[in-house]
């Protein structure tokens, strides 16, 4: 059980991280307007790695994404009525903590690195815009997981092969399975007692 909820937040934790990354960007494109400035600041704050961030976060939020949907859609095959998925709120603001999380902690390692006070970040205004950023791109993560999600198990809802009417217990009743094997029985009877065809034409 621990490592089933384990497996179904890895996806969840893709798609975050992936957020942030896109949340770091945001975050200094707002605080730091002025491009010349902004290049030098990142340059200043240990941001060399930046590019393979960005590349290594947009493989993980697609395979996070699509394996959120894979899932939804494995439901909906299984399942002929919708699936309560989790709640819009509660995905938004496990979304917005990871993502909070992973900011901090990158602006702590990123100066660290170039050999500045971590409490340097506590100064600026990066701090105040990146957690705003942040919790903004969960919410519309969280609205797109959300969506896409309904929309894959809908999707796998109507793939589902057509079974037969089943009784209030989940069962099929017993009168239609017996009606059934009383058929078939018959129709090989009477197929086992026609004439040969080269007889029925003499």
């Amino acid at each position: 059980m621990r490592w089933r909820r384990v497996a179904h937040r890895l996806p969840l934790t893709g798609v975050a991280v992936a957020g942030a990354v896109v949340g770091h960007m945001v975050a200094y494109v707002l605080a730091v307007p002025e491009p010349t400035v902004r290049v030098a600041l990142l340059g200043a704050t240990g941001h060399a790695y930046w590019t393979a961030a960005i590349a290594a976060a947009l493989v993980l939020g697609l395979a996070s994404l699509a394996a959120t949907l894979g899932r939804r859609f494995r439901a909906g095959l299984l399942a002929s009525r919708p699936q309560p998925g989790e709640p819009l709120g509660r995905v938004a603001a496990q979304l917005a903590g990871f993502q909070v999380a992973i900011y901090l902690v990158q602006e702590t390692l990123e100066r660290l690195e170039a050999g500045i006070a971590p409490q340097a970040l506590l100064d600026r205004r990066l701090l105040v815009t990146g957690v705003a950023v942040q919790t903004a791109i969960a919410l519309v993560l969280a609205v797109l997981l959300t969506l896409t999600g309904r929309a894959a198990e809908a999707v796998g809802r109507a793939q589902r092969p057509p079974h037969p009417q089943l009784a209030p217990n989940g069962r099929t009743p017993i009168v239609d399975l017996v009606a059934a094997r009383a058929s078939r029985l018959l129709a090989a009877g009477l197929g086992s007692r026609a004439p040969p065809r080269s007889l029925a034409t003499r």
